[in-house]
């Protein structure tokens, strides 16, 4: 399946090549979870990815149990930091 992906900050870097503005498809296979996307686009476990799904926040011990579909509205933002 191909998702779109839109994404806050620096994770763009993270997106597949020809990706731009914050913007990308990724290909996965049916089924995949959210931990699967992340995992794909070798995003840290480091706590500094949220995940928005279809304009909801998703919850760190959602990430491996929530399936993916092609009409889902997947946003990835890096946390707002200052100083």
């Amino acid at each position: 399946m191909q998702l779109s992906i839109k994404t806050t900050g620096l994770l763009g870097r993270h997106l597949p090549q020809g990706s731009s503005r914050n913007r990308g498809v990724v290909e996965l296979p049916d089924g995949s979870t959210v931990q699967d996307l992340l995992n794909t686009l070798a995003i840290p476990d480091d706590g500094r990815c949220y995940v928005s799904l279809n304009d909801s926040m998703l919850q760190a011990d959602e990430l491996d149990s929530t399936v993916l579909t092609e009409t889902d509205k997947i946003v990835l933002m890096a946390p707002i930091t200052a100083g």
